[in-house]
């Protein structure tokens, strides 16, 4: 008897859980899920106690830096260089702060994107081109919210999509099942509520170019 797919999501939030972020991730999977809160919730993984019994994970947007010496930090990066050197063949969506993650574990170099500390927020038009998740040429309209920013590309990983001021926006590598983006896909009304922006913003045209991307992820997981 063929098991369920395991798709597993980690939200690293340090001051509320990203209850929407995860819905959308999650949103028409019919699989078995695990949601990991490692901040929020010292202790709950991943960590080296908790295995690679998933088929795909997301790791999600961050208020921390990937710079910082947190304790849950220190155990999911642990947790996540097996799946990044090719021990374990997981895809693996990083959004955000889990693009940084991913990036830096790597050996990327990730600083702050504006000298003043600033934050890129609001809807950012990306160029996506050069991935496997969605082949071809796509000029897509998202959602963005960082301050921090991958500075160099990581050896085995190419660009995948770019903005002007951004111009690592995501990225891939180039064997294993590696997806990072610096924007969000899975930003909907009460994320860019919280953050001061006009809920209105997120139309038609910004959740279905962000769904395609979470559309493809699962697929990819779903056959993995």
């Amino acid at each position: 008897m063929t098991r369920a797919k395991r798709l597993w999501v980690i939200d690293p939030s340090i001051h509320h859980a990203e209850d929407e972020c995860v819905e959308q991730i999650l949103a028409g999977w019919t699989g078995e899920r695990r949601i990991f809160r490692p901040s929020l919730s010292p202790g709950d993984g991943p960590g080296p106690g908790d295995g690679y019994d998933a088929d795909g994970v997301v790791v999600l947007g961050s208020s921390a830096s990937v710079h910082e010496p947190l304790p849950w930090l220190r155990d999911l990066g642990a947790w996540l260089k097996p799946l990044l050197d090719g021990r374990r063949a997981l895809p693996v969506l990083g959004i955000c702060f889990g693009h940084q993650l991913v990036a830096h574990l790597a050996g990327a170099r990730v600083g702050v994107l504006r000298p003043d500390g600033g934050k890129d927020l609001g809807l950012r038009d990306t160029l996506l081109e050069g991935g496997s998740l969605l082949p071809g040429r796509h000029d897509l309209k998202v959602v963005v919210s960082h301050r921090e920013t991958v500075e160099t590309l990581p050896d085995g990983y190419r660009v995948t999509a770019r903005r002007p001021e951004v111009p690592i926006d995501g990225l891939e590598h180039d064997d294993l099942p590696m997806f990072t983006f610096q924007f969000h896909p899975e930003a909907r009304r009460d994320f860019v509520a919280r953050r001061g922006m006009d809920p209105a913003a997120i139309d038609d045209r910004v959740v279905g170019d962000s769904n395609r991307l979470l559309d493809a992820f699962r697929r990819r997981v779903a056959s993995s």
